[in-house]
Formats: structure tokens, C-alpha cells, sequence
């Protein structure tokens, strides 16, 4: 069985330890029960052969779990399923990597000559082990550039596998392979692998990568191992992104990327390679965990390939081998950890804000050329663009950041770069630049050329580059990333555009500028397989086509959708403040902290959280109040509360007061309905000094009632009113009883008034209140909460609402104020501070005791009610939700950014 989510407060590298062995062997179980039944290893699967890597990395898997301490697995002893397994190994079709992870799997059983794994198997299984081990032949083919440069490294691990085995005496193969590794490795004095043969800077994942791969031979290559994994890990803390992905761009990106993060903080933290940062990376080790804990199905299967995509030479064809390359990865992770000295015993992960810093750098990987990245994180950004070689979709000059900025992986589909067409070519800016410049908050970049689009891996040249040449500057903005484009072309091209995905479920807002004829779209491409991320799909795509020129200039700006969660996302107040939002802020339906809380609602998929009435998030419980507070602070998670209340309704101060002191202290904006509601508010609670207060009114309710209003003939024949005299007034008392709502002093004004042309419809008495008997009370019925449309059918039948509320209580607010203003009905209104603010004209003055509201009810003249219907309308247009909108947003910004 799969553990439970991990909690990062708890998390020590014990723990995470224990966890991801816990997770590993439920994922190997579901494994062995839904495609590997007795263990058997399937010869297909889904329509594609099973290759002999598969096996190996069953193997390499159990291995790594053993060395972790797992002695069963599925009911059975482990290292007798290994015997199994190994006895159906393939010689002649196991070989590279494959080769070092059977080889690595017998060695924790010593040589082959005794080896208890070994033993058990017939000569002939045994030779075809021996055969599986050896891939010497495949030197040939690393001599000859056939092989990524990396192959030194996995052919190097394969000749140790060898002689440690003891299946070679002789060296010598080994010391010539680590003596190119050393070349390889050591030709860069930033630690960078340009992984291609004919040196088009091809640098990704395996320039961090690499040096965790050939630990085994570390002490064959002396401290330049050392001092290059120093540098790995100083790159991925640069360049790795929140959802614990070591790098975002290139090859084996995606699930393989949090696995190379879990991998590099496990070793990290256990052989002390990067002190100082030891938090850190035991919460990127949390991070990149929770991610890969979503990356299998139900069976156990790698989820990578399912709505999602992968290199193509990682295509579907090849789901078994990645979901056991990913295991044996948590499994190494989940061995290395058990290692961790006693001084980190009582480690815990750094809070987000700490484990990923802000900066703007400029990460270079040569000193001759260009070659690079600008990586940016700061609040409310974050995102690294890389400069590096060949043209496909992937390695272009795009911005990068799972979840918000992603591209489609190894297509020929250039995104954030215009795709040029001309004679018979697909032609783009990719490949190094001819120069660049890298400032505060930008970089700019030029090439003097265009390749073509579309090129492999090694850059294989399908034809000379157009003659263009493109300055473009990035630069952060806010939020926004802008991209300034400017291209000439020594021969007007057929078609030029430009392209901006957009990732399912992340909405941008994409705003361009261009003075040449043009037309800018929006296309879906949901469902499409070419666009696809290892992330996700790409939703849609944001397109620029330009009238072709000799020359073009145009300037797009990008910014995400703010991700504001809230504790009340189906509350009509909820609902009401979103909808005006929905072109800049996305709040899902889920609530991420609290009884309601979704544990697929990640934190760190929020930029915001937006905060109601804390007594709906956790109760009276106020060590779970404080947990919760300390989960938000950790996740890096401000939060802005709207001071709906004071206290709560149901008035028990020497609870509440201490819960609301708690969020006071901790949110980073406070949202009061009146100025008088902050004073109050201010005085009853001390806030953290940074804490932001902004005044922004209560919105009217009038769109959730309009469509439900009925004329006032016919809600007076639905409520079974008698006739209104003429000229007379009829007057509403709706809502929730309250403590300082004194609903008997607008009965017994009623009651007191010298009118004769008046009613009273009150659908809000409370369990002790005494009605007078008095016949111009024509409705008087205990409060229930009824259904819009029966709501606002009795709205329509009044002339006004008697908003009458004791001016000393402890309200801060009522909805009733907002449905007054929504529809235009004038109110009476008590001289309690928030409805003079709140009402504006609209409000006619009455008091709060008997006499009062009678002599304000004898005033009633037509007169008086009609320009209080006129204020009404007015202040109705001034509280407009849409009005509301934008200070709002504002708010939400300066605190998202961290702005003053």
C-alpha cells in the first residue's frame, strides 16, 4: 500500500527515507499484480515490444530497494524474485545502461564467481549474464560520434561493473574509457556538458546529471568529481523550479527531472557535497517527491505518456522502462538518504522562500560563446530561458517553468520564437545567439541568421539559414514577461508568426502590440498530441501572424492568471467578487487548507490565498488554526482576509478573539469594508507591521436577485400581501436574526407609527421576539433561509428595507446593505457607521430606538423615498463589482509581489 502525501513540517530525511521506500514497493507491488503477475516480465505491452532494458530495470529497482533495507516484496524474499528475474535476462540485448544496472545489481552479492544471485541459475543463464554485463562493443561507436558524448560516462560504469565482478582482470579498457570521461568532464570549467558531438552547445539535464551518474568511478576521477557535482548542484539550485523539476528544458525533463532532484538532495545530504544549503535541498527533495507521487496510475504505470508526452526516443513504446527507471530512482534516493549522518537526524525542509531564493542571473555555460541561461524567481515570477544549441521545440530560447511556462516537447513547433517559411523551409531563431546581454530584470539576444526549425538533437542541418537576422529582448515586468521582437529579412519570407502556449488549467493573459498589418489569435489545441508537454497539454495557443516585410517589429506581453484560492469559492460573496476577474485571476472550486481541504489543491500551486470568516476554515480549534497558518507561511502562501466580522455571530470572545489575533498577526493584507470597519478592526486586533489595509466596499448583490425579480404585482400575489393603500409605503425586514439586529424596535415602531398607509412584511423574527398586534404588520414570520427567487420576491414588494442595527455592536458588516443597493431600494438605516458608508444616499436616517424609527417611518413621504431610491441607484453604480475589480486586483498584486 502507497503512503499518504508527505507533510514537509514533519519531514526529516528519516522520514523521507521511509517514505520513499514505502512508496517504491506499493508502486512495485501494484506492478507485479497489474503487469508482472508471478513476475513474469511481458514479452508486449499496449501494442510494442518489451526490450530487455525493461528486466534490467526491474532489477536495478529491487536492488536499490535492498540496499534500502527491503528484504520482501510482494509476500516473496526479494533477492529470490532477483534470481528469477536475472535467470530470464537476454544476454546480446541488454547492454549500456542496461549493462551497469545488471552488473550493479550482482555486486551487492560481491564477484560473479560465488554470487548467490548466480548461483541458483543453469550455465546457460549464467553466460547469458556474463554476455548482459559486457558492452565493450559499444566503444566503437563512441569513438565514431554515434553515441551522445555522455556514453564515456555509462561505458566507463559499465567496465568497473566488469572488472568488479571479476569477469576481467585487465584494467585497461577501464582506465581508457574514465581517461576520455576525465576529458569530457573536465574541458569545461563550468561544469557544463555540451552533450553533442559537433559542439552546438546541446547543454541540458545532463550537465547536472552526469556527474551524479558516474559517482560510482569518483574515485577514478579524483576532485574533479567533486568539484564538478559542487557545480551541478549550484546550477539546479539556480535553474530548478518549484514543483522540484532539477532543470525544465531539453531532454528528460518532466517526472526524470524531479527524480534528478530527489536523487542530487539525497546524495547531497548524505555525503555533505553542498553545505549550507542542507534544507534546501531536503525541500526540493519534498517538492520533487509530492510530484512524483502523482506520476503513476493505479497499476503502477508511469502516468507520463497519458495526456502528456516525452522525448521522442521516451515515446510510448518505452512506459514500462521509464516507470522502472523512475523507481529505481526513488529507490537510490530512498539508500542514499538511509546514510545521512546523525548531526542532520533532526533536519527539517527550509520554507519555500527559502529553498528557492530570488535572483537574476546569468548562468553561463561556455566563455567563448553565448551559451546559457537567464533564470529569474522572484515573487511572483519565475521562469529560466535557456540559450542553447539545435532547434527543436524544446531547446529553443522559450521561457520554462512546469505549470505556468511550458512548450511542446521535441516537436517541430517553435514557441516564443517566430516561425519563418520561405522557399521550401520552416525557418526559426534557435541555436546560440550571435550575442547577448544580460541586465537587471532582461536579456537581450541576437542571431545573425536563422536555422531551420526543427533540427535533431546534434543539430543535423537540413539546409543552409535564412538570411534574417532577430533581436529579441525578454524583460520581467510585474508579473509579465515581455518579449520585444524585431527581425529583417534580405528577402520577404512567405509567412512570419509567432506563437505562445498556454498550458490546460493556466490561463494567461497575452496582450500584443505591432504597427504592421497583423492578426493575433487564440487557437485550441487541447486534445492535440503535437502539443504536449511533459507536463501537460497545451490548452491553447496565443499566435501573432504578420503581413510579411523586410522588416517587422512587435512587442507581446504575457502575464499568468494570479491563482487565488479561497476558503469560500461557492459563497454568492465568493462567486460575486470572481466574476469580473475571470480575464486576470483563476480561483479553482477546491479549497486548499482546512475541513474542506482537497489534497490535490497543492499550496504551491497557489499564488494567493483569500481568506472569508476563519471560523469557517477550522472551527473553534485553534492549534489547528495555528497549523494551518504556519502551512500557509511555509508554502510561501500570503494571505488577505476580508474583514467580514468582527468576532463571530455566535459571540464567544474568549475563543474567537484569540483565532482571528492568530490570522491578524499572520496575513499579509486586510480588506474592510468602511473606514470605519478598519478603525474598529484595527483597535480589536494588533496586525503584523507589514500587514497592507485597503478600504474596498461591499459589491451589491443586485446580479444574483435580477433575474429572479418579479414585478410587484405579481410578488405581491405570490406573498399574499393585502392592496397597499395609495401613496402608502410598505417596509422589509430581511436576513439573520443577530445580537445587534433589534428587530422589536422596528416591530413596535410600526406599531407606534401615526400612518395608517402602512405595512410591514418581517421575515426575520428571532425565537423571543413579541409582535404587536397590529394589523399593518402584514407579515411577521420567523427567519429560514428560502431560494433566490423567493428571496427576491420579497424585495420586490417593498418600498424600503428597515436596516435598523445597534451602532455599538460587534458587526463590522451586513449583506442586506448590499441587497438594498443591488436592487435600488432606498433603506432606513440605524446610525450605525457602516451602513452611513455603506448605503451612501440611498440610506434615509432613522435611529435605533422606538420613537426614532416611528418619526422616521411618519416621514416616509414620496418624496423622501424617491430621492433615496435615486441615491440608491447611485451608489449602485459606485459598488458595481466590475468597478470593484480593479482595486482588487491591485491589492492582489502588491501582495503577490511583495510590493509596499
Amino acid at each position: 500500500m502507497r503512503p499518504g502525501p508527505l507533510a514537509p513540517a514533519d519531514t526529516t530525511p528519516a522520514v523521507l527515507a521511509d517514505w520513499l521506500v514505502a512508496e517504491t514497493v506499493g508502486i512495485v507491488e501494484a506492478l507485479h499484480e497489474a503487469v508482472l503477475p508471478g513476475w513474469r516480465v511481458p514479452r508486449a505491452y499496449a501494442g510494442h515490444e518489451v526490450a530487455a532494458d525493461v528486466r534490467a530495470d526491474v532489477c536495478f529497482t529491487l536492488h536499490h530497494l535492498a540496499e534500502a533495507g527491503v528484504t520482501t516484496v510482494a509476500g516473496e524474499d526479494l533477492d529470490e524474485v532477483l534470481v528469477r528475474l536475472l535467470g530470464g535476462v537476454d544476454g546480446s540485448s541488454t547492454h549500456t545502461f542496461f549493462s551497469y544496472r545488471i552488473a550493479e545489481t550482482l555486486l551487492r552479492h560481491g564477484p560473479f564467481a560465488d554470487n548467490p544471485l548466480a548461483a541458483a541459475l543453469t550455465d546457460a543463464q549464467r553466460a547469458e549474464l556474463v554476455t548482459a554485463v559486457d558492452s565493450s562493443d559499444w566503444a566503437e561507436l563512441l569513438d565514431t560520434g554515434v553515441l551522445p558524448r555522455n556514453y564515456a560516462g555509462v561505458l566507463s560504469r559499465c567496465a568497473l561493473g566488469q572488472l568488479r565482478l571479476g569477469l576481467v582482470d585487465d584494467d585497461a579498457t577501464l582506465d581508457r574509457l574514465v581517461a576520455r570521461l576525465a576529458g569530457v568532464l573536465g574541458e569545461n570549467r563550468h561544469g557544463a556538458l555540451d552533450d553533442s558531438n559537433d559542439r552546438i552547445g546541446r547543454y541540458d539535464i545532463y550537465t547536472a546529471d552526469v556527474w551524479l551518474f558516474v559517482q560510482p568511478l569518483a574515485d577514478r576521477l579524483g576532485p574533479l568529481w567533486g568539484e564538478g557535482l559542487q557545480k551541478a548542484l549550484a546550477l539546479v539550485r539556480t535553474v530548478g523550479a518549484r514543483d522540484g523539476s532539477a532543470v525544465a528544458w531539453g531532454r528528460s525533463v518532466g517526472d526524470l527531472s524531479a527524480a534528478l532532484t530527489l536523487e542530487l538532495a539525497a546524495v547531497a545530504l548524505a555525503d555533505g557535497h553542498d553545505p549550507g544549503h542542507e534544507a534546501l535541498w531536503l525541500r526540493r527533495a519534498v517538492d520533487a517527491a509530492t510530484t512524483l507521487r502523482a506520476a503513476f496510475g493505479s497499476d503502477g504505470v508511469s502516468t507520463a505518456h497519458r495526456w502528456r508526452s516525452q522525448d521522442g526516443y521516451r515515446g510510448p513504446a518505452r512506459r514500462l522502462q521509464l516507470t522502472f527507471d523512475l523507481l529505481g530512482k526513488l529507490g537510490y534516493a530512498a539508500e542514499a538518504l538511509r546514510r545521512v549522518p546523525t548531526a542532520l537526524t533532526d533536519l527539517r525542509p527550509a520554507p519555500v522562500a527559502e529553498a528557492y531564493p530570488a535572483g537574476d542571473r546569468w548562468v553561463p555555460f561556455e566563455d567563448d560563446r553565448p551559451a546559457g541561461a537567464w533564470a529569474v524567481r522572484r515573487p511572483g515570477a519565475d521562469l529560466v530561458v535557456p540559450f542553447v544549441g539545435t532547434t527543436r521545440s524544446h531547446y529553443l530560447p522559450a521561457p520554462h517553468q512546469p505549470g505556468t511556462w511550458e512548450v511542446p516537447i521535441d516537436r517541430d513547433l517553435p514557441c516564443w520564437t517566430p516561425l519563418v517559411t520561405a522557399g521550401f523551409g520552416r525557418y526559426t531563431a534557435g541555436g546560440l545567439p550571435a550575442t547577448l546581454t544580460h541586465a537587471d530584470g532582461s536579456v537581450t539576444a541576437t542571431w545573425d541568421a536563422l536555422p531551420v526549425s526543427g533540427r535533431g538533437l546534434d543539430g543535423d542541418a537540413t539546409g543552409p539559414p535564412l538570411d534574417a537576422t532577430r533581436t529579441a529582448r525578454f524583460s520581467l515586468e510585474g508579473r509579465a514577461l515581455v518579449l520585444d521582437d524585431r527581425l529583417t529579412f534580405a528577402e520577404t519570407p512567405r509567412s512570419v508568426s509567432l506563437a505562445v502556449p498556454e498550458p490546460a488549467g493556466r490561463r494567461l493573459r497575452v496582450e500584443w502590440e505591432c504597427a504592421t498589418p497583423h492578426a493575433t489569435t487564440a487557437i485550441e489545441t487541447e486534445g492535440l498530441a503535437e502539443w504536449r508537454s511533459p507536463g501537460g497539454e497545451i490548452g491553447r495557443v496565443h499566435q501573432i501572424d504578420l503581413d510579411p516585410a523586410p522588416e517587422l517589429a512587435y512587442r507581446v506581453r504575457v502575464t499568468p492568471h494570479l491563482r487565488v484560492a479561497s476558503t469560500e469559492p461557492q459563497h454568492h460573496y465568493d462567486r460575486s467578487l470572481r466574476r469580473p476577474l475571470r480575464d486576470r485571476v483563476t480561483t479553482p472550486a477546491s479549497v486548499p487548507v482546512g475541513w474542506r481541504a482537497d489534497p490535490t489543491h497543492l499550496l504551491r500551486d497557489t499564488d494567493l490565498l483569500h481568506l472569508h470568516w476563519p471560523e469557517w476554515v477550522a472551527f473553534d480549534d485553534l492549534a489547528e488554526h495555528r497549523r494551518l497558518i504556519a502551512e500557509l507561511a511555509d508554502a510561501d502562501v500570503p494571505v488577505v482576509w476580508t474583514a467580514h466580522n468582527l468576532t463571530p455571530h455566535e459571540k464567544r470572545p474568549e475563543v474567537y478573539d484569540g483565532i482571528y489575533q492568530e490570522w491578524a498577526t499572520a496575513v499579509a493584507a486586510v480588506i474592510h469594508h468602511s473606514a470605519w470597519g478598519e478603525r474598529v478592526m484595527r483597535a480589536r486586533y494588533a496586525f503584523g507591521p507589514d500587514a497592507r489595509h485597503v478600504v474596498i466596499p461591499h459589491g451589491h448583490f443586485g446580479g444574483l436577485w435580477e433575474r429572479h425579480l418579479p414585478d410587484r404585482a405579481e410578488a405581491e400575489r405570490r406573498l399574499g400581501l393585502p392592496p397597499l393603500p395609495a401613496g402608502g409605503v410598505r417596509i422589509g425586514v430581511v436576513g439573520a436574526p443577530r445580537a445587534e439586529k433589534p428587530v422589536p424596535v422596528v416591530l413596535d415602531a410600526v406599531a407606534a407609527s401615526e400612518r395608517d398607509d402602512v405595512q410591514l412584511c418581517c421575515w426575520s423574527l428571532g425565537p423571543d421576539d413579541v409582535v404587536p398586534d397590529d394589523p399593518r404588520i402584514v407579515v411577521a414570520e420567523p427567519y429560514r433561509q428560502v431560494d433566490p427567487a423567493a428571496y427576491a420576491t420579497r424585495l420586490a414588494a417593498c418600498d424600503v428595507l428597515a436596516l435598523v442595527f445597534d451602532p455599538d455592536g460587534e458587526m463590522l458588516a451586513t449583506g442586506a446593505a448590499a441587497d438594498a443597493t443591488g436592487v435600488g431600494l432606498p433603506a432606513l438605516r440605524s446610525d450605525w457607521p457602516y451602513l452611513a458608508e455603506a448605503l451612501g444616499a440611498g440610506g434615509i436616517p432613522c435611529g435605533h430606538t422606538v420613537a426614532s424609527v416611528a418619526a422616521a417611518i411618519d416621514g416616509l413621504t414620496p418624496e423622501v423615498v424617491a430621492a433615496a431610491r435615486a441615491g440608491a441607484e447611485r451608489r449602485r453604480a459606485e459598488i458595481g463589482w466590475d468597478v470593484l475589480a480593479d482595486p482588487l486586483v491591485e491589492l492582489y498584486e502588491r501582495v503577490v509581489q511583495r510590493l509596499p
